[in-house]
Protein backbone atom coordinates (compact mmCIF):
# COMPACT_ATOMS: atom_id res chain seq x y z
CA UNK A 1 0.00 0.00 0.00
CA UNK A 2 2.96 2.42 0.95
CA UNK A 3 4.07 1.94 -2.48
CA UNK A 4 0.78 2.76 -4.11
CA UNK A 5 0.57 5.40 -2.40
CA UNK A 6 4.58 6.94 -3.42
CA UNK A 7 3.65 6.00 -7.28
CA UNK A 8 0.72 7.82 -7.07
CA UNK A 9 2.64 11.11 -4.86
CA UNK A 10 5.42 10.84 -7.24
CA UNK A 11 3.45 10.89 -10.66
CA UNK A 12 1.30 13.66 -9.01
CA UNK A 13 4.70 15.96 -8.27
CA UNK A 14 5.68 14.88 -11.73
CA UNK A 15 2.54 16.06 -13.34
CA UNK A 16 2.47 19.51 -11.48
CA UNK A 17 6.61 20.05 -12.18
CA UNK A 18 5.30 21.01 -16.11
CA UNK A 19 2.82 23.46 -14.90
CA UNK A 20 4.47 24.99 -11.60
CA UNK A 21 8.16 24.76 -12.11
CA UNK A 22 8.38 26.09 -15.70
CA UNK A 23 11.11 27.88 -16.81
CA UNK A 24 10.23 31.37 -17.68
CA UNK A 25 10.90 31.20 -20.99
CA UNK A 26 8.29 28.94 -21.27
CA UNK A 27 6.02 30.58 -18.95
CA UNK A 28 5.66 33.84 -20.77
CA UNK A 29 5.68 34.23 -24.31
CA UNK A 30 4.95 37.70 -25.87
CA UNK A 31 3.38 37.00 -29.54
CA UNK A 32 2.26 39.72 -32.27
CA UNK A 33 -0.19 40.58 -34.62
CA UNK A 34 0.57 40.33 -37.34
CA UNK A 35 3.30 38.00 -35.90
CA UNK A 36 6.21 39.36 -38.05
CA UNK A 37 7.16 43.37 -37.76
CA UNK A 38 7.77 45.09 -40.75
CA UNK A 39 6.80 47.92 -42.87
CA UNK A 40 5.08 48.53 -46.35
CA UNK A 41 6.73 51.48 -49.16
CA UNK A 42 3.68 53.97 -50.57
CA UNK A 43 3.69 55.04 -54.08
CA UNK A 44 6.13 58.02 -52.94
CA UNK A 45 8.48 55.79 -51.74
CA UNK A 46 7.90 56.43 -48.11
CA UNK A 47 8.16 53.98 -45.68
CA UNK A 48 4.77 53.22 -43.63
CA UNK A 49 5.56 50.94 -40.29
CA UNK A 50 3.05 48.29 -39.46
CA UNK A 51 1.59 49.10 -35.99
CA UNK A 52 1.59 45.36 -34.10
CA UNK A 53 -0.60 44.79 -31.16
CA UNK A 54 1.43 42.38 -28.74
CA UNK A 55 0.48 40.81 -25.43
CA UNK A 56 2.03 38.82 -22.91
CA UNK A 57 0.51 34.79 -23.37
CA UNK A 58 0.90 33.37 -19.48
CA UNK A 59 1.37 29.27 -18.88
CA UNK A 60 -0.92 27.61 -17.34
CA UNK A 61 0.04 27.84 -13.24
CA UNK A 62 2.29 30.64 -14.04
CA UNK A 63 2.46 33.30 -11.21
CA UNK A 64 0.81 37.21 -12.07
CA UNK A 65 3.70 40.17 -13.03
CA UNK A 66 4.37 43.00 -14.69
CA UNK A 67 6.36 42.98 -17.89
CA UNK A 68 8.30 45.67 -17.45
CA UNK A 69 10.98 46.47 -20.27
CA UNK A 70 12.50 45.23 -23.16
CA UNK A 71 15.45 46.05 -25.35
CA UNK A 72 16.54 44.48 -28.65
CA UNK A 73 19.10 43.65 -31.11
CA UNK A 74 18.66 43.65 -35.30
CA UNK A 75 20.10 40.22 -36.69
CA UNK A 76 21.10 39.87 -40.12
CA UNK A 77 20.72 36.87 -42.30
CA UNK A 78 24.11 35.06 -40.67
CA UNK A 79 22.98 35.89 -37.33
CA UNK A 80 24.99 39.34 -37.10
CA UNK A 81 24.15 42.41 -35.36
CA UNK A 82 23.29 44.90 -38.07
CA UNK A 83 24.62 47.95 -35.93
CA UNK A 84 27.24 46.48 -33.88
CA UNK A 85 28.07 48.34 -30.63
CA UNK A 86 25.07 50.35 -30.87
CA UNK A 87 21.97 50.50 -28.14
CA UNK A 88 19.26 50.75 -30.83
CA UNK A 89 15.80 50.07 -28.87
CA UNK A 90 15.03 49.61 -25.58
CA UNK A 91 11.82 50.89 -23.96
CA UNK A 92 9.39 50.29 -20.95
CA UNK A 93 6.28 48.17 -21.10
CA UNK A 94 4.47 48.60 -17.79
CA UNK A 95 1.76 45.85 -18.33
CA UNK A 96 -0.02 43.78 -16.20
CA UNK A 97 1.06 39.87 -16.80
CA UNK A 98 -2.41 37.87 -15.73
CA UNK A 99 -2.03 34.07 -13.45
CA UNK A 100 -2.40 31.61 -15.24
CA UNK A 101 -5.39 30.20 -13.61
CA UNK A 102 -8.81 31.63 -12.80
CA UNK A 103 -10.62 31.42 -9.67
CA UNK A 104 -14.02 28.92 -10.04
CA UNK A 105 -15.42 29.27 -6.80
CA UNK A 106 -15.12 28.31 -2.95
CA UNK A 107 -11.34 29.15 -3.14
CA UNK A 108 -10.49 26.74 -6.24
CA UNK A 109 -9.04 27.07 -9.46
CA UNK A 110 -8.70 25.84 -13.00
CA UNK A 111 -5.34 26.48 -14.34
CA UNK A 112 -5.29 27.49 -17.61
CA UNK A 113 -3.43 29.75 -20.79
CA UNK A 114 -3.86 33.41 -20.45
CA UNK A 115 -3.32 36.51 -21.96
CA UNK A 116 -2.54 40.13 -21.24
CA UNK A 117 -3.73 43.62 -22.58
CA UNK A 118 -2.82 44.35 -25.94
CA UNK A 119 -0.07 46.57 -26.26
CA UNK A 120 1.96 48.16 -29.21
CA UNK A 121 5.24 46.88 -29.90
CA UNK A 122 6.61 47.49 -33.99
CA UNK A 123 9.66 47.85 -35.65
CA UNK A 124 11.91 50.78 -35.48
CA UNK A 125 11.61 53.40 -38.54
CA UNK A 126 15.62 53.32 -38.90
CA UNK A 127 15.90 49.21 -38.98
CA UNK A 128 13.16 49.12 -41.61
CA UNK A 129 15.00 52.56 -43.80
CA UNK A 130 18.34 49.89 -43.52
CA UNK A 131 16.36 46.71 -43.93
CA UNK A 132 15.24 48.62 -47.45
CA UNK A 133 18.23 49.73 -48.34
CA UNK A 134 19.91 45.98 -47.70
CA UNK A 135 17.57 44.96 -50.43
CA UNK A 136 14.75 44.04 -47.99
CA UNK A 137 17.01 40.40 -46.92
CA UNK A 138 14.60 37.61 -46.20
CA UNK A 139 16.27 36.72 -42.45
CA UNK A 140 16.48 39.45 -40.42
CA UNK A 141 15.15 40.15 -36.86
CA UNK A 142 14.78 41.54 -33.54
CA UNK A 143 16.10 39.76 -30.72
CA UNK A 144 14.68 41.10 -28.04
CA UNK A 145 15.15 40.34 -24.67
CA UNK A 146 12.07 41.11 -22.06
CA UNK A 147 12.51 41.95 -18.42
CA UNK A 148 9.37 41.26 -16.13
CA UNK A 149 8.82 40.67 -12.00
CA UNK A 150 6.65 38.00 -10.70
CA UNK A 151 3.74 38.52 -8.07
CA UNK A 152 6.61 36.83 -5.77
CA UNK A 153 9.52 39.22 -6.72
CA UNK A 154 11.12 37.41 -8.60
CA UNK A 155 12.79 38.96 -11.63
CA UNK A 156 13.04 37.48 -14.70
CA UNK A 157 13.74 37.69 -18.35
CA UNK A 158 13.78 35.62 -21.60
CA UNK A 159 14.82 36.28 -25.20
CA UNK A 160 12.45 35.77 -28.52
CA UNK A 161 13.16 36.40 -31.83
CA UNK A 162 10.82 37.97 -34.21
CA UNK A 163 11.15 38.12 -38.18
CA UNK A 164 11.32 40.98 -39.75
CA UNK A 165 9.56 41.41 -43.66
CA UNK A 166 8.87 43.62 -46.04
CA UNK A 167 6.17 44.13 -47.66
CA UNK A 168 4.09 42.81 -44.30
CA UNK A 169 0.39 44.09 -44.85
CA UNK A 170 -1.45 46.03 -41.51
CA UNK A 171 -4.51 44.53 -40.53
Amino acid sequence: MRLLVGLVGALALSACSDVIFKPAFQSYQVYLEPAQLGYEVDQKGQIIIVVNKAYVQVAPGAPEGFLESYEYTVLDDAGNEVFPGESLGSGTVGIRIPPGRKEVGGGNFVYETTKSDPFTFSLDGRVAQEHLAQGAPLNWRYQVTWHARTSNGKEISWVQEYQIKYPLRGQ
